[in-house]
């Protein structure tokens, strides 16, 4: 199977709580530290498939579609979209639980570029075992 059709199958996930230290004057949730937890999240994601050394290189089409106030529980999850001869493409997604149906709502969504390098951070070819 090529890196491309492994890349289908590999999702990662992770819980997080909004603490007061991640909120804005308002209770919600600041668009930077979303981006933050999307980013580790797809990182992870990345180096878990490659097990290789990767770096952001584009952060795409970000969309905050609702606030995430104070106390609330999200998902973020990322998922291997794409896998070229040097960079995968991750769609990414924070999910906020809510107590009633359907149980989560999705908050916040981008794509995230990230790329293989090798020491000197030049670009290195994707060799995937597509392992967790």
């Amino acid at each position: 199977m090529g890196v491309s059709q492994k890349s289908k199958q590999f999702e990662s996930r992770q819980d997080r709580i909004v603490f007061q230290e991640f909120v804005n004057d308002q209770g919600n949730l600041f668009g930077g530290n979303a981006l933050k937890w999307m980013d580790e999240v797809a990182y992870i994601a990345a180096k878990q498939f490659t097990r290789q050394r990767m770096v952001t290189v584009s952060v795409e089409r970000v969309k905050f579609l609702l606030a995430i106030p104070l106390g609330s529980m999200v998902m973020v999850s990322a998922k291997i979209l794409s896998a070229g001869p040097v960079k995968l493409v991750i769609d990414t997604e924070i999910w906020l639980d809510v107590n009633q149906e359907p149980g989560r709502i999705k908050a916040i969504e981008g794509k995230f570029i990230f790329a293989s390098v090798d020491e000197e951070c030049n670009p290195k070819r994707l060799i995937s075992t597509g392992q967790n």
